[in-house]
C-alpha cells in the first residue's frame, strides 16, 4: 500500500536544507462551471515544509512536484483522528461505568484530548522526520 501521492507546488522560500513550497488545496468543485453560481468552491493555499540535502539544485519561484504515499496519509489521519476518538469513547464509557455524572464523563473524554495532543507537540520533530514528503522537479 505505497501508493504515490503528487501534487504540484511552487517553491516559495529556501533555507539551507529547508524548502517551503506553496500548494494550492482546492475542493472537488473547483473545476466545476456552475462554481460561482453555488458559492460552495472552496480553494486554500497552504505551505508545505520539506527538508532536503538538495535545497540547492531548486529555486524560488519555481514550480515543483510534492511526492509523498498514501501509507503516510493514512497514518497521519489515524494519529489527527482515529487514536484521539478512541482516546475519547473508552474514557467517556469506562467513566460512565463507574458511575460518573454524564457531564463530568464528556468533560473527561474531552479532557484526555489535552495530554494526548501535547504529547504529539513534543513528538513534532520526530514525526516530521516521520511525514515527509520529498521534492521533484518539473521539466
Amino acid at each position: 500500500m505505497s501508493t504515490i501521492i503528487t501534487h504540484k507546488g511552487r517553491v516559495k522560500q529556501i533555507d539551507n536544507t529547508r524548502i517551503q513550497v506553496q500548494i494550492m488545496q482546492a475542493s472537488a468543485c473547483s473545476a466545476c462551471e456552475a462554481k460561482s453560481l453555488c458559492h460552495s468552491a472552496e480553494s486554500k493555499e497552504k505551505m508545505i515544509e520539506v527538508h532536503t540535502a538538495d535545497a540547492a539544485d531548486f529555486k524560488v519561484g519555481q514550480e515543483v512536484m510534492l511526492v509523498g504515499t498514501l501509507s503516510q496519509g493514512l497514518k497521519a489521519v489515524v494519529y489527527a483522528y482515529v487514536i484521539p476518538l478512541i482516546l475519547m469513547l473508552v474514557v467517556l464509557f469506562l467513566s460512565l461505568l463507574r458511575g460518573m455524572d454524564e457531564a463530568l464523563s464528556a468533560l473527561l473524554s474531552i479532557g484526555v484530548l489535552i495530554p494526548y495532543y501535547l504529547v504529539i507537540y513534543l513528538l513534532r520533530h520526530h514525526l516530521t522526520r516521520k511525514f515527509s514528503f520529498t521534492l521533484k522537479h518539473i521539466n
